[in-house]
């Protein structure tokens, strides 16, 4: 698996960060690559909440059913995809106090064996790297924003 991991601070508590995250209505907000994120269960949040996505990366749309598979509430929340492109997600939030946290984003991906899944790797890798650091920026303000409207 390929592994891209950006760390960033964010100006509001780890549990403003995670029930911002938690949401899964703001993905497409942070995420702007994600085209469709809809859950297929009733629940929509924990362990087991399981979503269909669509992702745009470059040129390609890569298509997964995603499951939550670590949830710690105000500190992580995991998503492994269960069928399709091959992902897994997590968001871990370090708190630093009430005004203040680090926020981790990891994605691990892993593209399918043979010529076709090597040029596909070599065709997405850059547009996750640059994903991933914009999505973080993305939620870092996105938080910060939140936190300040829900204490006023």
């Amino acid at each position: 698996m390929t592994e891209v991991k950006i760390v960033e601070d964010c100006v509001a508590s780890a549990e403003t960060a995670f029930a911002y995250v938690n949401d899964y209505r703001n993905l497409s907000r942070f995420i702007t690559e994600v085209h469709d994120f809809t859950p297929r269960t009733e629940q929509v949040e924990g362990v087991g909440a399981t979503f269909d996505g669509i992702i745009k990366l470059g040129p390609a749309s890569l298509h997964s059913r995603l499951e939550v598979v670590r949830w710690e509430e105000n500190f992580a929340i995991a998503v492994k995809s269960i069928k399709g492109f091959e992902i897994e997600s997590t968001f871990l939030f370090h708190d630093k106090g009430p005004d203040l946290c680090t926020v981790d984003a990891i994605v691990d991906y892993r593209v399918p064996g043979g010529i076709a899944g090597k040029v596909l790797g070599k065709t997405i890798e850059p547009f996750v790297k640059i994903a991933v650091k914009h999505s973080t920026h993305n939620l870092t303000t996105q938080i910060a924003e939140f936190h300040t409207s829900s204490q006023g």
